[in-house]
């Protein structure tokens, strides 16, 4: 049985979506409205986004993609996109259909331009809900179930995120607002001009090509990232990325049972599992697990400066992948100012501090 490092303490993007396989066709288009960059450096954090930064243009093998006009600093809140449709999980494929038949006739058009792809489970789905088989379905009815399949976020469908492909090193991260009601997604890396957005549709960072691929068959194509190909860096990024998987399965057994590893152990495991990260180009939120972690045992072993350190190191990457205004940040910055109270002496440590990091 394998024991996945679960982040307890935010939300995981969730993504379940394709942006590989568009429609065909010569399609360039810069994206509308007048939204206003936003910067990691104090502006990152407004709802406004930059837009205006990307196009949406063909890609040599994978269709429609997104793309830089400008560099986007890393940090820059690239999008900030309210759902065409809201829908969590659509299961069941009646549910789909349901949602889209109430959408206006614009959202209808809009949705209608994404490309769909329906991967084999759907198909059984559709016999076990709708007592069909998928070839006797409408062709608009396989459309829309396959357009979600394609395209769907855990809670529901963008629009122009939709067109954002995938990479197994992303230089952008998704995630849900649910202050705000919008999709964010920010740059993690400082992306140049020309340069392709890309997310990571499913979490695997720390999982090796074997793990991975399998979770992108059902969007039906074969990664080609630096991080999946044969060559000697591929080689190199592979054993990289076993190593990594390595530990964090030895903390998530460590989180799960307590039983395996000292604090310091524990510590030191975190720490080397953040640098192999960072060697590797994770820069999304699995990165800032292993900041949690280190900041945990660090307090754990009573040293409450050390702590700080990492917990501010954490707070400092919600801030780049989610912006001031999630939650979540709010919440991992509260954690840092209650451990700078105790690495200054204005707060007694207790062991319930711990639940903190649970």
């Amino acid at each position: 049985m394998s024991i996945e490092h679960v982040d307890t303490n935010g939300t995981s993007n969730g993504t379940n979506h394709n942006g590989q396989h568009h429609s065909n066709g010569s399609t360039q288009e810069r994206s509308n409205g007048d939204a206003q960059s936003g910067l990691a450096n104090g502006d990152a954090n407004k709802a406004e986004d930059a837009r205006h930064l990307i196009e949406v243009r063909d890609t040599p093998d994978a269709g429609l993609g997104v793309f830089a006009l400008g560099r986007i600093p890393r940090g820059t809140r690239i999008l900030c996109e309210p759902l065409l449709l809201a829908l969590n999980g659509g299961e069941d494929p009646r549910e789909i259909l349901n949602v889209f038949s109430k959408l206006c006739s614009a959202d209808k058009a809009r949705y209608m331009q994404l490309h769909p792809f329906a991967p084999p489970v759907r198909k059984d789905k559709v016999r076990q809900y709708m007592k069909k088989k998928w070839d006797q379905l409408d062709d608009w009815e396989r459309k829309v179930i396959g357009i979600y399949d394609a395209n769907s976020f855990e809670v529901g469908v963008f629009h122009l995120p939709s067109r954002i492909n995938h990479s197994c090193i992303p230089n952008v991260h998704y995630e849900f607002n649910p202050e705000i009601e919008r999709g964010t997604f920010h740059a993690v890396s400082d992306i140049e001009a020309g340069a392709e957005l890309l997310i990571s549709y499913i979490n695997g960072g720390n999982r090796t090509k074997a793990w991975r691929q399998p979770k992108l068959d059902q969007w039906g194509f074969v990664c080609q990232c630096a991080a999946c190909g044969d060559d000697e860096e591929g080689k190199k990024r592979e054993a990289r990325r076993k190593e990594m998987y390595d530990l964090d399965q030895k903390l998530a057994v460590q989180s799960a049972y307590g039983t395996q590893m000292t604090p310091m152990q524990a510590l030191k495991t975190a720490t080397k599992l953040a640098s192999l990260q960072i060697a590797e180009g994770i820069a999304n939120r699995e990165l800032r697990v292993s900041y949690h972690d280190a900041a945990r045992y660090s307090l754990e072993i009573k040293n409450a400066k050390m702590a700080l350190l990492w917990a501010e190191k954490e707070r400092d990457h919600e801030r780049i992948c989610l912006g001031e205004d999630h939650p979540v940040f709010k919440a991992v910055s509260a954690r840092v100012g209650l451990l700078k109270d105790i690495a200054e002496g204005r707060v007694q440590f207790d062991k319930s501090f711990l639940e903190y990091f649970e």
